[in-house]
């Protein structure tokens, strides 16, 4: 069983790209991804480019005992109202055993007592149940729905909205943090 203590979160670097990359494109990702096209590599050199010049976006990547194993991507990070959205996914499939529960904790703990942020949301696409299971873990509520929003496999897909308020993480954490 993992340790909290074996984890840690930090920014992403330009040599770990192409292990992100090969977890962005891979079966266990690219569907539950608003965009689930396979991504080039010029392409995601340049992603990660506009990342780094823009204040409004953070991506941080989760160390398994010194090994890569996630990311979590941080954006439209709003400094006047302290809110900002969030994504993020275990990308190395031989991680222990509640590694994304960690790793959102992590995160969590990272966007609240770090950056002070007051609200963190989420879109999730409706037929991610295991992502909407763990939102509702992690203490977000549902805020809305963007009805047949996103095409996937040649239909239409509800996007489901999700928050997470500070004093609800505060709550919620020390629970969570006695499990793990």
């Amino acid at each position: 069983m993992a340790h909290i203590n074996d984890y840690k979160l930090e920014d992403l670097s330009q040599k770990e790209l192409k292990i992100v990359l090969k977890w962005r494109n891979a079966d266990h990702i690219r569907p539950f991804m608003t965009n689930d096209d396979i991504i080039q590599l010029e392409d995601h050199y340049r992603w990660f480019e506009s990342v780094e010049k823009d204040p409004s976006k953070l991506v941080k990547l989760c160390f398994y005992q010194e090994k890569p194993i996630g990311l979590v991507n941080f954006s439209q990070i709003d400094s006047k109202n302290k809110t900002c959205e969030w994504g993020f996914y275990i990308g190395d499939k031989s991680s222990p055993i509640g590694s994304g529960k960690i790793m959102g904790i992590l995160a969590l703990d990272f966007l609240f007592k770090e950056r002070q942020m007051r609200k963190l949301c989420a879109q999730i696409l409706d037929f991610n149940s295991k992502s909407l299971s763990y939102h509702k873990k992690l203490g977000f509520t549902e805020e809305g729905r963007l009805v047949k929003q996103v095409l996937k496999n040649k239909q239409y897909v509800d996007v489901v909205l999700m928050g997470l308020f500070k004093e609800q993480w505060e709550q919620q954490s020390e629970f969570l943090k006695e499990e793990v």
